[in-house]
Order: structure tokens, then C-alpha cells, then sequence
């Protein structure tokens, strides 16, 4: 097989339209506002007060907060962005990891449409339950949490996270190290979390004991973005062991495997989900949401909600910017596949995660 079949099993509550025919049970408020390049840096949110940070006009902040507008020249700690403040006192930690700490590859190479090397996504998670039962993907953050999408765990209780997985028929991969599995005990999902729409579908696992991530080759942590971090033209890659929905029924493969995506603008991205299937009236929550592919044999698939998708630094390092959420089938020409946008929830994430 030399496509990688990736995406959550989870395809939406259908509604109908008179005019529409079967479309996907998403909402979303259409802002009319342009996307905003860029992101937060971390020079602005330190001018901020505490529980304070900056977001682009057109996301909203994680929490039913105090939202204020600030344009220049009136207010210069978040120019012409949004500040989100919290109603409690939180300190936020800095926006970036130090260089060379996250996103490092110990088998570096260009993106190959088919297995995974030992090393080349140390950050790559497997989340299965205590019977060994596969679960989800995710992607471990730090050396004490991993994250996924909510929706694939949220039913399911005495998880374990399993480290260092290459080829999960082996008991070990490589002479090098043997993958980890370590207990959850502890399950952080987001408050605003909506199982119908799959809006706000992150979830943070805590590991009952620490890794102690890169000092073995396979098992690192992935950098997280910046609050609203654009990646659009960045190069990216998805990974995971989802099914090939060539064969009849089988919806996880053995060996990790991992393709090329580009991202896709999200205005294109909803024409094109509309067009597909969806419809005109169609719009994409682009809080919630980023998409990529829609090039044909390349994508995500069936049974791997979770499983990271990354972009690539200009120092070679790699950023998580989504996690498979859902999308319309598999791999087909001008379909998106649609992913958690991980840098709507940074700041949100950055509150457990130190």
C-alpha cells in the first residue's frame, strides 16, 4: 500500500436542506472578517495582565470571557487584534519552547507517502484502552501530557498512551528503544467541547508518570504554536495507523505511516466542502477547524481521529497545527480534510501544560 488512509471514523449528524441535499451537522458564526497573518507574539502577550492574550479579529477567545477589540492607536498591547482576559488571575507561560527542546527528528527526511521510520515522529501518540484495544492518535506536548481529539475518548476510561510505537504486530522496533506505555490519570477536556458539532474537540491526557522525552530517539515532544499562528504555504505532513478504506473493514493498519498535505486557505477550504457535498450555504468554523489536503491518494482516513498533523519550521523543526477531526471521504481530489486548529486553543492548553 503506498497511501497513507487516515481520518476520524466520525462523520457528523447529517441534516437536510430543501435546496441543499444531506449536509453535515456543523455551525458556525460567519464574522466576514478576512483571516489575520500571523499570530500573537510572545513580546505582545508579555505586555499583557495576567489571564490576557492576544488573538486575531476574526477567532474567538476559549472561554466566555471579557473580549475587547483593540485597534490602533488605542490600544497598543494587542494592535488591531482581539484581547482575550480570562475572569480569573492566570499567568500565562511564554508562547515558544526554547530551540531545539520540541519538534526534532532523529531520522530526518523528506516526506515519503508510506511507512514512518524509527525516530522520524517521536512525537507521534497512540492512545488504546486498558484491553490494548486501539483508541486514538495524539501527540505528546510534553514530557507529562498528550494531545488528542476529545471526541475519540470522551466515552472511554482507563486509557493508556503508548510512546515510541512504530509497528504495532512487534514487540519491539528497534535495538535502539522499545515504545512506553504509561497510564492517564487524568483527562482534560475542553469546557466548551460540543459532541454534535465537534466544535472546540480537544482534549489533554496526563501521564501518570513523566517520559523523559528526547533522550531516546523515538520518543520527543512536537512544539505547539502560538495563539492563532497562521501556517498556511508551510510544508506538512499527517500521520497515524488509520485504515485503507480500499479494504472492506479495516479501519487501523499495523505500521505508522505518514504523507505530505499542503494547507488549504479555510475560505477555500468551505467552497470546497460546500461543493462536494455540504452546500452553498455551508461555513467552516474556522475557530475550531483548519484544513489540508484535497490532493488525490493523500490523505487522512478512517480511524485515527487525534493523530497530529504537523508543519515544518525554517530551522527543521516541527509545529503541531491540527488533529484529525473529520472530513468526506478519503483522499479524493479537491476535498479537504478538516482538523482541530491547535492554535485557536494554545494559551487554553498552555494552562496545564508547563
Amino acid at each position: 500500500m503506498n497511501r497513507l488512509r487516515l481520518l476520524s471514523a466520525l462523520v457528523l449528524a447529517v441534516t437536510s436542506a430543501a435546496a441543499q441535499g444531506p449536509r453535515l451537522g456543523i455551525l458556525a458564526t460567519n464574522l466576514n472578517v478576512p483571516p489575520v497573518p500571523g499570530g500573537s507574539t510572545g513580546t505582545a502577550n508579555q505586555a499583557l495582565p495576567p489571564g490576557c492574550f492576544c488573538i486575531p479579529i476574526n477567532q474567538v477567545c476559549p472561554f466566555r470571557t471579557d473580549v475587547r477589540i483593540a485597534l490602533r492607536p488605542v490600544a497598543e498591547r494587542c494592535p488591531e487584534m482581539k484581547e482575550c482576559c480570562t475572569s480569573g488571575s492566570v499567568t500565562l507561560p511564554p508562547q515558544t519552547a526554547p530551540l531545539g527542546s520540541c519538534g526534532r527528528q532523529s531520522a530526518p527526511r523528506e516526506i515519503v507517502h508510506g511507512p514512518a521510520l524509527f525516530g522520524e515522529l517521536p512525537w507521534m501518540s497512540m492512545v488504546l484502552n486498558r484491553r490494548g484495544t486501539y483508541v486514538a492518535g495524539g501527540a505528546l506536548i510534553s514530557s507529562e501530557w498528550v494531545l488528542t481529539a476529545a471526541h475519540r475518548i470522551r466515552n472511554q476510561g482507563n486509557l493508556i498512551v503508548r510512546l515510541g510505537e512504530l509497528d504495532f504486530s512487534k514487540p519491539q522496533d528497534s535495538l535502539q528503544g522499545s515504545h512506553q506505555d504509561v497510564p492517564i490519570d487524568n483527562i482534560i477536556v475542553h469546557p466548551q467541547f460540543n459532541s454534535q458539532t465537534l466544535a472546540n474537540d480537544v482534549a489533554l491526557l496526563h501521564l501518570s508518570r513523566p517520559v523523559r522525552a528526547g533522550t531516546v530517539p523515538h520518543i520527543g515532544t512536537v512544539c505547539l504554536p502560538s495563539q492563532g499562528q497562521i501556517f498556511q504555504g508551510r510544508k506538512c505532513a499527517v500521520s497515524g495507523w488509520g485504515g485503507d478504506p480500499t479494504i472492506p473493514g479495516n479501519t487501523f493498519q499495523n505500521v505508522l505511516r505518514v504523507v505530505e498535505v499542503p494547507m488549504v486557505d479555510p475560505f477555500a477550504c468551505q467552497q470546497r466542502l460546500g461543493a462536494a457535498r455540504l452546500g452553498a450555504n455551508f461555513t467552516l468554523d474556522q475557530t475550531s477547524f483548519v484544513c489540508a489536503g484535497g490532493v488525490e491518494g493523500n490523505d487522512a482516513c478512517t480511524g485515527d481521529g487525534g493523530s497530529p498533523l504537523v508543519c515544518q519550521n525554517e530551522d527543521r523543526s516541527w509545529t503541531l497545527v491540527g488533529l484529525v477531526a473529520w472530513g468526506l471521504g478519503c483522499a479524493q481530489r479537491e476535498v479537504p480534510g478538516v482538523y482541530v486548529n491547535v492554535a485557536s486553543y494554545a494559551n487554553f492548553i498552555r494552562q496545564f501544560v508547563r
